[in-house]
């Protein structure tokens, strides 16, 4: 059984205000997808990028009703960017080319607990990045395992390889998935993906759309940023959607800004607290099981390629960034809770 600081850590892990304002895009160009997200947070902005192997053995945190687990084995190598750690993934792309961002929404509410496992947030982002090749693949997910937290909801952007994109929502305890035809616009912001395609269709928005962040305006500059990419004049669209991201969407408080080249499987990102260029390149990495896990503090001082940057994991560092976190949000979580948290994910293994 849960212990109370434990439990209360993943009552809270996304309260509202743990981001402020986030946006996220995918730019349609000929040679294939470019995806774009901004993290937007009242703290520094601490965290790992980590690079994980296919072919481990894992399982939900959480229980269904009935005390289940959900369990897989991870199919494909990814890079994530985390802010508590290890198996918290807020966002990144897998070598299958599908590309994740999660984003606070405050007016959405998760569905209540049933037989199927629940994932918390950055759980379930993992899990379609360990998974998944396609969209649809994303989406299907949610029938046989469910996202729970108590007082806060996210809603996510994936986009594939081939172009395809959703947005998932959970509104008033159902899960909605926005694709094809209904997905319009690919972006997201901070407001409920309807009323923000409204207010954009309409032509103009509201004073009572546009909080928080000015969510509307951001969510209307990603579609008309999209609508003037020109690849006959943008030479480069990592720079246009980089541009995009640093001078069109960003937030006071804009921490990370990452491009995602899923053509090209390479990363390309900024923070805050380390202003230079920084790219990863997928087809760097051996990911096989045997390799291993390896890490990166996120606003590493480097510019320019990276990869050989990382090291390999180490516990004693993921559970710091994980009391970090917790420190920075006011979480109290005892050191044997916080060690009982990251040992559980520590402890998959390769499949045998």
């Amino acid at each position: 059984m849960l212990s109370r600081s434990v439990a209360l850590f993943l009552l809270v892990f996304l309260l509202p205000g743990w981001a402020g304002a986030c946006t996220a895009f995918v730019l349609d160009t000929p040679d294939g997808p470019v995806f774009g997200a901004n993290l937007d947070l009242f703290t520094p902005g601490d965290g790992l990028l980590l690079v994980n192997s296919r072919g481990l053995e894992k399982a939900t945190y959480r229980t269904g009703t009935t005390g289940g687990r959900f369990h897989w084995t991870s199919e494909y190598g990814r890079v994530t960017f985390a802010l508590a750690g290890n198996e918290f993934a807020w966002g990144g792309m897998n070598e299958a080319g599908v590309a994740v961002a999660t984003l606070e929404l405050r007016s959405g509410k998760y569905p209540k607990p049933d037989e199927r496992p629940a994932f918390f947030d950055g759980g379930w982002t993992q899990f379609v990045l360990d998974t998944c090749a396609t969209v649809e693949e994303a989406a299907q997910s949610l029938s046989d395992v469910t996202i729970r937290e108590d007082h806060a909801s996210s809603h996510y952007l994936v986009a594939d390889a081939s172009g395809a994109a959703i947005a998932v929502e959970f509104l008033d305890g159902e899960t909605v998935i926005y694709s094809g035809d209904d997905l319009r616009v690919k972006a997201m912001s901070n407001m409920r993906y309807g009323r923000a395609l409204y207010a954009h269709e309409k032509g103009g928005t509201r004073w009572w759309w546009s909080n928080p962040g000015r969510s509307a305006e951001r969510f209307a500059a990603c579609q008309e940023r999209a609508d003037s990419y020109d690849a006959t004049r943008d030479s480069s669209a990592v720079n246009y959607a980089m541009g995009t991201l640093v001078y069109y969407v960003a937030a006071p408080h804009t921490r990370w800004n990452i491009v995602y080249d899923i053509p090209s499987r390479e990363i390309h990102y900024r923070t805050v607290q380390s202003p230079e260029y920084k790219s990863v390149s997928l087809g760097a990495f051996d990911f096989s099981c045997e390799s291993g896990k390896k890490m990166l503090d996120v606003n590493t001082p480097h510019e320019g390629a990276i990869e050989r940057r990382f090291v390999p994991y180490d516990p004693v560092v993921n559970l710091s960034v994980f009391r970090t976190f917790c420190e920075r949000y006011g979480i109290d979580v005892s050191e044997a809770d916080a060690r009982e948290v990251t040992g559980f994910f520590n402890d998959f293994r390769c499949a045998e």
